[in-house]
């Protein structure tokens, strides 16, 4: 099916998804969890918005959702050399290949993300994704199972020698990948994986607020004196993207991690029907104000 089509026929389903407020873990428990946390969430994000952006935005997050399917699918049928990408700054297309050391990369559950790594690595140079079992749990379809499955390992073929492993699987993977100077994308807008306070959260200014999420892709940096640097992917018209990137810098260095967050926060806050990822926002603790 010629692209132009294949995207027009991509954007029917995508309005079906956002009049029906439905996604493939909202499907498989059998609740509209997703469509009210990411209302609450957007509702967080009030920075003199009406509500009917609000609504609006909802609406949004499950069409880029559905978009994003869709892309798997050119990534499944290998159709990736159909699509362009443009780097800003056109300096980062080289920032995986040309490395002395090894380098995290953060991106958050935004526009299209995961095409993303397929694009940096067309510059050379290894590129590892860590993914989660999480979409293997019984209540998933075995459609939705096969779909994921045939999603990793059809972007693997494009990374250079990369790999997509689950977390679950352990930590020393990830440990061996930037020891041997290569590049790890981590999703940088989970909430913390326990409940209760720990060492290991992320405390950062994202979206307004000190928040807690995940920081074991910041521990990992640390712990392999790697760098660390942040993406977002940018669909722009059918078969056409833009990678932006944050500057790299020293995972020692706090300067480094808000510079990421602030770039989050700005792409997120000029477009947020983009963050699909939003229902997260909710789950992610507020750092507890200090009276000392």
């Amino acid at each position: 099916m010629p692209l132009a089509l294949a995207y027009r026929l991509s954007a029917c389903r995508e309005w079906i998804n956002q009049v029906s407020g439905r996604d493939w873990r909202s499907v498989a428990l059998g609740t509209r969890h997703i469509q009210k946390q990411s209302l609450a969430a957007y509702t967080l994000l009030d920075y003199g918005s009406a509500a009917t952006d609000k609504r609006t935005w909802q609406k949004a997050r499950f069409a880029t959702e559905a978009r994003e399917e869709f892309e798997a699918w050119l990534v499944i049928k290998n159709r990736l050399n159909e699509l362009n990408c443009t780097f800003l700054p056109a300096s980062a297309q080289e920032t995986c290949s040309k490395r002395d050391r090894g380098l995290v990369l953060l991106t958050p559950h935004f526009d299209s993300f995961f095409l993303g790594a397929a694009f940096l690595a067309r510059a050379g140079g290894s590129i590892n994704f860590m993914a989660s079992a999480i979409t293997h749990d019984p209540r998933v379809d075995t459609a939705v199972q096969e779909h994921f499955e045939g999603k990793y390992r059809g972007l693997e073929a494009h990374l250079n020698g990369g790999k997509i492993v689950n977390m679950e699987d352990g930590m020393r993977p990830f440990y061996r990948m930037l020891e041997r100077k290569e590049t790890l994308i981590v999703l940088g807008d989970s909430p913390p994986l326990q409940p209760e306070l720990s060492d290991a959260d992320l405390a950062v200014n994202f979206l307004g607020a000190v928040r807690r999420l995940a920081g074991g892709a910041l521990r990992l940096a640390q712990s392999t004196d790697s760098n660390l640097g942040a993406y977002v992917c940018n669909y722009k018209s059918p078969g056409n993207y833009v990678v932006e990137m944050c500057p790299i810098g020293l995972a020692s260095d706090p300067q480094t991690v808000q510079r990421i967050y602030d770039f989050f926060s700005a792409a997120i806050l000029k477009n947020p029907g983009l963050w699909w990822g939003s229902d997260l926002l909710p789950s992610m603790p507020l750092e507890p104000i200090s009276h000392e």
